[in-house]
């Protein structure tokens, strides 16, 4: 992830207050490599991939899901992250086939 991009999706974190009630944290690679940059968010026991997250408006479009999810419980994942879910089990390249980038 660029130097830059990670440093916009850390600003979007603070300032969507979100400290405390959810978490932000960078990796190498969370997984899929390929599907880069993977956002994994678990809520209500429900997990969630999330791949190609590569323009602060799409991170904060998830921030607004996750901060919505994590006040009241359980809420429909918008069309406009819908077509960056997918499901893994951490094994194996990952989903097929990609999405086009943002």
């Amino acid at each position: 992830m660029p130097g830059t991009l990670k440093r916009q999706m850390r600003r979007a974190f603070r300032e969507a207050r979100a400290d405390g009630r959810l978490r932000l944290a960078f990796t190498d690679c969370l997984g899929p490599c390929s599907e880069a940059n993977v956002l994994f968010v678990y809520a209500h026991g429900r997990p969630l991939w999330l791949r190609r997250i590569n323009t602060v408006e799409t991170f904060e479009t998830v921030l607004a899901y996750a901060r919505e999810t994590a006040e009241g419980g359980p809420v429909a994942l918008p069309p406009a992250l819908a077509q960056h879910a997918f499901a893994w089990t951490g094994g194996g390249p990952g989903p097929t086939p990609p999405i086009a980038d943002d």
